[in-house]
């Protein structure tokens, strides 16, 4: 019996698969290239991302407002007309997202019209000659670096859905056989907004870091501040750095809201004063306030040597800014550096018949050999609170106390007795002094820190 010969329909088969393979990758090989090219082509304003915009040109009803880039690879803005001031980064970027995003839901092809019925559509749809060139025109222009140009040009709504007709020009050249649909939200978006809206909100070029001291006069009272090697001290007292850190931080990031005429402040009284100085040079700002007619609302304004022209600011710059000393001073028990620090603890009291302490062996806390068994997961609870808790208000006099007081000592490394606080109660509320402090002052205990404190001995027994 002959054998069957398998070279040829082997043979058959391999070409057929290479020929398959050449004819899928014919196909699909350049499909996210054409994919993108069509994605491009719904689009009234063919912006490509190698393509680069030098200039975005928007009209509306009358007003244009032209926004250019600093230079081809650069990533800032500026407003060149009808003034020229620096751009807000953020809105600038919102408005190149909906340029980017812009694109037809459905487009209405005029190819097969003759150029007269396309001249009538064109006119109906809100597109013709005399309504682009007409004062209430509205249309965005972008110009590329290479000089081409697209122009979106917004005609009538459409009468069913909510869309807009939009013609499209590139270099001058209205393209007469395509008509996008573009969802109004598109429009809304980028039009109907004023030079400040595109304004740089930024109020100040210079950085926290080039602030080493400042002069605070607000509805609490008068507050110095001074850094020196990094630690800050206001009206002679330790400051506290974080509360510090995030009001200076609050100055040098101040936005305005918006641009009002100058003459916004006549006949108001500053309800804040605040002045620095430090690398960043001096300065000095100042907060006015005016309750709104028939409102309960109030609007903030904010003038300055360093700006030509008052501003508006939004209510919560007055809130960062307008600080007590009592805020600004350190009014916590312990940082977290501080905390970290600790390996001794102990209590002791009138009420406690022996001291009560702890150490930390580097791993855990133990208590020392002889003494009774306590709840060493309550060490751990008062420190972490003691680095968390911002004391709501301090008092002097110190309240007078009312019955025990625990005296609570903490140790480091270097010294045993690194920090000494007096606990104690008064009139239903919690206080601690710091004990040999020649201030007769109070700090009040932050609720929760309140409320785990235990002043009794037995309850710190295991349970």
């Amino acid at each position: 019996m002959r054998q069957p010969n398998w070279k040829a329909p082997f043979v058959l088969s391999a070409l057929l698969l290479v020929s398959g393979s050449f004819a899928y990758w014919l196909q699909y090989s350049h499909k996210p290239k054409k994919e993108r090219a069509d994605a491009l082509l719904k689009k009234p304003i063919p912006i490509a991302e190698d393509r680069p915009i030098r200039s975005i040109r928007i009209r509306d009803a009358g007003t244009s407002i032209t926004l250019t880039r600093s230079s081809p690879d650069a990533k800032s803005w500026n407003i060149s007309e009808p003034v020229n001031l620096p751009a807000d980064p953020d809105h600038v970027g919102d408005l190149l997202s909906n340029l980017n995003s812009m694109s037809a839901t459905e487009t209405v092809d005029l190819s097969e019209d003759s150029p007269e019925k396309r001249a009538r559509l064109i006119e109906e749809y809100g597109l013709g000659q005399k309504r682009r060139e007409g004062t209430g025109s509205e249309s965005i222009e972008v110009v590329l670096e290479n000089g081409k140009t697209f122009i979106a040009w917004f005609g009538e709504p459409h009468p069913v859905g909510d869309k807009q007709f939009v013609g499209s020009m590139e270099d001058g050249k209205l393209n007469e056989k395509t008509i996008f649909l573009i969802g109004n939200f598109y429009k809304n978006n980028v039009l109907g907004k004023n030079v400040a809206w595109y304004r740089d909100k930024k109020l100040f070029s210079f950085t926290r870091e080039g602030i080493d001291g400042f002069t605070l006069e607000g509805s609490s009272g008068k507050v110095t501040g001074t850094e020196k090697n990094g630690l800050w001290t206001v009206n002679g007292l330790e400051g506290d750095y974080e509360r510090i850190e995030t009001l200076l931080s609050s100055l040098s990031q101040a936005r305005a809201k918006d641009f009002p005429d100058a003459s916004i402040l006549k006949g108001m009284k500053s309800i804040l004063k605040l002045s620095w100085q430090g690398s960043a040079g001096k300065g000095s700002i100042e907060i006015f306030s005016k309750v709104l007619k028939g409102s309960q609302l109030t609007s903030y304004y904010l003038k300055s040597p360093l700006l030509k022209e008052p501003v508006e600011v939004d209510g919560n710059l007055n809130v960062q800014l307008d600080r007590s000393l009592n805020y600004l001073r350190r009014n916590l028990l312990l940082t977290q550096g501080e905390k970290i620090a600790v390996t001794e603890f102990k209590l002791e009291g009138k009420a406690y018949s022996q001291v009560l302490s702890w150490s930390f062996d580097g791993k855990t806390w133990v208590q020392k050999s002889g003494e009774p068994k306590l709840d060493t997961g309550k060490v751990r609870e008062l420190l972490n609170l003691m680095s968390e808790s911002h004391s709501p208000s301090i008092t002097s006099p110190a309240p007078q106390a009312e019955g025990e007081t625990v005296l609570l000592t903490l140790g480091d490394a270097k010294k045993t007795d690194r920090h000494r606080l007096e606990f104690y109660t008064s009139k239903g509320r919690s206080w601690v002094r710091i004990a040999g402090s020649p201030r007769n002052e109070a700090f009040e205990l932050e609720s929760k820190l309140g409320k785990a404190f235990p002043f009794s001995p037995d309850s710190w027994k295991l349970k």
